[in-house]
């Protein structure tokens, strides 16, 4: 199958948020998943620092409307995922999202795609090590955050530098981690409710409270949304699954298990921690579940929660080092990168993308804490504003997709997640549009949408020169 990119269509690395099922160092080909592993694989890959810490966020921007919230981000993650599992069925390609993009909207929007992926990734790493040390900082209150994050960043780096063997087990041990940590939580609030559990006080629920269920009205929960599509991050492991799995009918039902799955948690998870704790006490200095634990548990139970969740987002953050590398190597392999980032050793550890994500890394934890203002929120609604960029370009490049196998009357199949499609689609266009412009009356969301427009500006200058770098490549 040709690509109107040319070798585009070869472009190398399975760009995924979720380093579940990347290929690492020295990994020998595995057996293809089923479905209950790549449904494992897709919860515990997209569980992450964005769920645990990062939830306290938009359950202060909403209240407990925040709920409704969940609901519309799996819903709209439903409606993207089943756009990309739509194409990567019927066409799987390593590196989906880009090169799915170069062959129904053009190279401009493919190279795009890519860079806005691995700056994406790179946010990802710092948010992740801002996490970590959050995390860090209840047991080791009088070290600075900003040093913790960045050794747990250079000791990612490090290993990352040495190459990686059999990661992806650790990554699928990490999955069960996050995903048992989670219904954990959530047995021992039903459990509290209940109250079975002797010696603990019995929480009042929340709507028996003063707090109305639209704390903030209309505004608060359309504003939530930027944060709570960060928690639904790291879908292209679906395009991965394509790649990897002979049977398509595997990749959809799975895609389908877990995004119901991931939405149940949320939502049964966040709810509990709406009712234990008040929405304006919940904040990102501290994972609103370990608060809550705190607060209505042990101590212990705290610490064993908090260090889960620690260890979980340190696999994550490994991953995701890996990830970035592979995206700017290929990058560079189509010249849509400079060529230094291609120098790799014998032993295929590529220390030119490895210094560059470095580079990344660095800038961005100095600019976050720079700036006046929540580090941690600042780092993830900007990758979030870059999550909207490339789902807007996802879904406008089903439409095109289906648009043209309907023209050249070829069959296709639709995945039961892009239900109402192509109507549909259209909606979550339009909604994506109107939750930035919601986004943008909140000061500290409206900083990282001018920290993504200034690279996206620059990304589209730099396309003028990296086109002609290309069309001089194919002359010569």
């Amino acid at each position: 199958m040709q690509s109107s990119g040319g070798k585009r269509a070869n472009w190398r690395p399975i760009i995924s948020n979720t380093p579940s099922l990347h290929h690492h160092h020295d990994v020998k080909p595995e057996k293809a998943p089923g479905v209950p592993m790549l449904t494992l694989i897709g919860i515990g890959g997209i569980i992450g620092a964005g769920f645990f810490l990062g939830c306290g966020v938009p359950i202060r921007l909403a209240g407990p409307s925040v709920l409704i919230a969940f609901l519309i981000g799996g819903i709209l993650t439903a409606q993207v995922t089943g756009a990309l599992t739509s194409i990567a069925v019927k066409e799987p390609e390593e590196g989906s999202f880009k090169v799915y993009a170069d062959r129904y909207l053009g190279s401009y929007a493919g190279y795009l795609q890519g860079w806005i992926y691995y700056l994406t990734s790179v946010l990802t790493i710092a948010s992740e090590a801002v996490a970590m040390a959050v995390f860090t900082h209840i047991w080791l209150p009088h070290i600075a955050e900003w040093l913790t994050a960045s050794i747990y960043s250079i000791i990612i780096l490090i290993i990352n530098a040495f190459g990686v063997r059999n990661f992806d087990r650790v990554e699928s041990f990490m999955s069960v981690v996050k995903i048992a940590a989670l219904v954990g939580f959530i047995l021992f609030a039903v459990l509290l409710i209940s109250g079975l559990l002797t010696g603990m006080p019995h929480p009042a629920a929340f709507l028996s409270s003063s707090e109305t269920f639209f704390t903030h009205g209309f505004t608060g929960l359309m504003q939530s949304m930027l944060i709570v599509v960060f928690a639904y991050a790291g879908i292209g492991v679906f395009a991965t699954a394509a790649v990897k799995t002979p049977r398509g009918r595997d990749v959809e039902l799975s895609a389908i298990l877990t995004i119901l799955i991931l939405t149940v948690l949320y939502i049964v998870a966040v709810g509990f921690v709406i009712w234990f704790e008040p929405t304006q006490s919940v904040n990102t200095s501290i994972s609103p579940f370990v608060l809550t634990l705190q607060r209505h548990g042990t101590i212990w139970l705290a610490d064993i929660f908090n260090a889960a969740i620690l260890i979980a987002s340190f696999s994550v953050m490994a991953g995701a080092v890996f990830s970035s590398m592979q995206i700017l190597y290929s990058l560079g392999e189509t010249n849509e990168a400079p060529r230094f980032v291609k120098i790799q050793n014998q032993r295929g550890v590529q220390y030119g993308a490895l210094l560059a994500t470095a580079i990344g890394i660095a800038l961005s934890l100095i600019l976050a804490y720079a700036l006046p203002s929540n580090v941690y929120q600042f780092l993830i609604s900007a990758s979030s504003f870059m999550t909207f960029f490339y789902w807007f370009v996802m879904l406008l490049t089903f439409i095109s997709w289906r648009s043209r196998l309907r023209s050249a009357s070829q069959s296709f199949q639709v995945s039961k997640l892009a239900f109402g499609a192509p109507v549909s689609s259209y909606v979550c266009l339009a909604l994506i549009v109107a939750l930035t412009i919601y986004a943008l009356f909140q000061p500290s969301q409206r900083i990282a949408f001018y920290a993504f427009a200034a690279i996206y500006l620059l990304l589209t200058i730099a396309y003028w020169f990296v086109r002609k770098k290309i069309q001089k490549s194919a002359g010569s």
